[in-house]
C-alpha cells in the first residue's frame, strides 16, 4: 500500500466513532480467521449474496448541493 493510501485511510478511520472501529476491528478479525481456510464456490456465492443484501440495505440518498459522488471519493480516498 501506498504511503499515500494509508494516510488516507488512517484519516478515515480517526473519522469514524467508536461503535463504527469496534465494527470494522471485528470485521478485519474475522477475515484473518478465515484467511487459511479454502472457501468452496458455494460458500463464494453466499457471501456475495449477503453483500449483496447488505449494499441494497444501505439508504440512497441524492443531495441537491450538486455534490458527486465522485467527488465524495476523491475527498475520501484522494485524488487518483
Amino acid at each position: 500500500m501506498a504511503q499515500q493510501d494509508f494516510d488516507t485511510a488512517v484519516q478515515t478511520v480517526e473519522r469514524l466513532t467508536a461503535q463504527e472501529k469496534l465494527a470494522l476491528i471485528e470485521r478485519l478479525a474475522r477475515s484473518l480467521q478465515g484467511s487459511t481456510l479454502a472457501v468452496s464456490p458455494a460458500q463464494q456465492r453466499a457471501a456475495l449474496q449477503h453483500l449483496r443484501q447488505e449494499l441494497a440495505a444501505l439508504p440512497v440518498r441524492n443531495p441537491l448541493d450538486g455534490f458527486s459522488n465522485r467527488q465524495h471519493d476523491r475527498l475520501l480516498y484522494g485524488a487518483p
